[in-house]
């Protein structure tokens, strides 16, 4: 192998761009950590992984504050002014965006465009077009555009499951023809507290450390995919309310999986409907209580606990048991340069 060869096989550029929310910055953070262990265990052959993250000022703000001191982790700002759009001025992640006003949120993240293809462009000038491979969200599937036409790898990265990137891909390609109106029948920093007491905790909750507490019987959740691998991790049973989109698959999946029950399903905003409070009762009385089913539940629960962490295990000293997620990424990093 030549000098030139050498050299430009020294370092690989991952660019990583999540979606404006925190359901996609939260585990596209978590997988930028994962690639830094993975480079740092030498999982990535001999080339050196440069990871950056890309997004506008405030959640760059929020990301850096969530990294571990001495992480290797870097941080790309695109300018972005959401009350050019109409916007709440505050409004850089969609947890600050009225529900009302998501579809302008949306398409004011596509005017990234010009800023993103701007960093690419220097990128692949600087480091070799064939160093670089963006990996990005699937709601900006505009980005693959700029990195074919700059010669440079492209993935995406779903932050919902692959049950539920199935379904949504084989309706994309082949919709459904229905022959009616559809139905109603159609479906589509925590603190310490103490033990068998009940806490209320407004805004933002370290949901992670709860699920952890060995006092967390089940999870009312909505069943976004970030809460699923959480509660999997920790097993926790699902109590699923699931509203829209990947949350009615998932919520579908724990249920065939034996580790969650639905309380209601696809209603945002009109409550449990005629089964009231007496469908909340039997539901918790099932997961929590000391019948057979909530025995079950439990069991399934602790046996995906185990499956979750075998993903990421790491090797043994001969190199072997590296867990299927440990080996997914090797397998992006190997494919990703050319």
């Amino acid at each position: 192998m030549g000098h030139d060869e050498q050299q430009e096989r020294g370092s690989g550029h991952l660019l990583l761009f999540p979606f404006l929310a925190q359901g996609h910055l939260i585990p596209f953070l978590n997988l930028a950590k994962r690639f830094e262990s993975l480079e740092q265990c030498g999982g990535s052959g001999q080339r050196r992984l440069v990871i950056t993250i890309v997004s506008t000022p405030r959640n760059v703000a929020s990301l850096r504050r969530a990294l571990p001191a001495g992480s290797s982790i870097d941080f790309a700002e695109l300018p972005f002014s959401p009350s050019d759009h109409g916007l709440p001025p505050d409004a850089e992640s969609a947890d600050a965006v009225p529900v009302h006003a998501f579809p302008t949120f949306s398409f004011a993240t596509e005017l990234l465009r010009p800023s993103f293809e701007k960093l690419q462009t220097e990128l692949a000038g600087r480091q070799g077009r064939k160093n670089v491979c963006v990996l990005a969200d699937m709601f900006l599937g505009w980005t693959a555009e700029i990195a074919r036409a700059l010669g440079v790898q492209h993935r995406m990265f779903l932050t919902n499951g692959a049950y539920a990137s199935a379904v949504i891909f084989s309706i994309w390609l082949r919709p459904p023809l229905f022959p009616r109106s559809a139905g109603p029948d159609d479906e589509l920093a925590l603190p310490v507290f103490p033990d068998g007491q009940s806490v209320v905790v407004h805004g933002w909750a370290q949901q992670v450390r709860i699920l952890a507490h060995e006092s967390t019987g089940a999870f009312l959740s909505h069943c976004g995919w970030n809460s699923v691998l959480e509660s999997l991790w920790h097993g926790v049973p699902v109590v699923g309310w699931p509203l829209i989109g990947d949350q009615l698959f998932d919520s579908r999946l724990l249920v065939e999986l034996g580790v969650g029950v639905e309380v209601a399903s696809g209603r945002c905003f009109g409550g449990l409907g005629s089964e009231g409070w007496e469908r909340v009762r039997d539901v918790v009385e099932t997961v929590l209580g000391d019948g057979d089913k909530a025995k079950d539940m439990r069991r399934k629960a602790a046996e995906m606990k185990k499956l979750a962490r075998a993903a990421v295990g790491a090797a043994d000293g001969d190199g072997k048991g590296k867990g299927s997620s440990v080996l997914a990424m090797e397998r992006l990093v190997d494919s990703a340069f050319d």
